[in-house]
This record gives C-alpha cells, structure tokens and sequence, in this order.
C-alpha cells in the first residue's frame, strides 16, 4: 500500500513541475516583394515526342524565367537548361526533349528515372518565384 501511494504522489508532481510541451508554430518562407501568389508555369509530358512541353505564361510581371529539367537515362545524369527573357512577352513555350539532338538527328535517352524540372522565375516586383515539378515517366 505505501508503495502505491509514493508511486501516486510521485506521478501527481511529475504532473505539476514538468511543463507542458507545445508544438511549434508553423513557418512559412514569404517571396521578397510578394504580393499575390500567380502561376508563371504550366508543364505536360508528351509520351509521343519524348518530351515536357513548358508553357510560361504572366510573363508582364516577371524579367526572366530559368528553367533547368534534370534527371537520369541508363543510370548517367542528363539535363537541360535555359533562360527566357521576358521583355515584352505575355507567354511563351519550350520543348524540352529527354535525348540528344546534333545537325538535326535525334536520339532519344532510355529507362528515364528522377526526372525533376525546376523553374525560377525573376518578378519585377524583385521577388523570385521558384516551382518545382517531379515529371512521372
């Protein structure tokens, strides 16, 4: 019997010196010069063409676009990249085709894996707008 009631007084101060434990307040990075979240992009595979079309689009707000589409064929690490340049525009597009082109023959890449497409685009505003894909082949 003692020794229940020294296991009751012990666990009713645990209760009371130990703090409580609060979970952390969520943490959510903001875009430098934000303003209203827009699309800048819009991506689709086309199994036909071996390849991702990009579709960038308000582009009135942005200076320009990077892109860079990585991944890997036959276990070697492939990609592309490549810069738009906005002035002007309010859309633009660009084929990004999992292979190899020279003096127009084209050989595509096999057993294509971690295909990931990262797109930065630079506002006006000064704030960047970073989207990433992973593209499911």
């Amino acid at each position: 019997m003692r020794k229940l009631s020294c296991f009751i007084i012990s666990f009713l101060l645990t209760l009371i010196i130990v703090p409580s434990v609060h979970a952390a307040k969520l943490r959510v990075r903001k875009t430098v010069g934000g303003g209203v979240t827009r699309s800048y992009s819009s991506v689709k595979l086309s199994r036909n063409t071996n390849s991702v079309l990009v579709t960038f689009q308000n582009l009135t707000d942005a200076k320009r676009v990077r892109y860079e589409l990585s991944y890997i064929a036959n276990g070697v690490p492939q990609g592309a990249m490549g810069t738009v340049q906005a002035s002007g525009l309010v859309s633009d597009s660009r084929d990004l085709y999992f292979g190899t082109c020279s003096h127009g023959v084209c050989t595509p890449h096999y057993n294509i894996k971690s295909a990931t497409l990262i797109i930065t685009t630079e506002l006006t505003s000064g704030g960047i707008n970073t989207k990433r894909y992973r593209i499911k082949i």
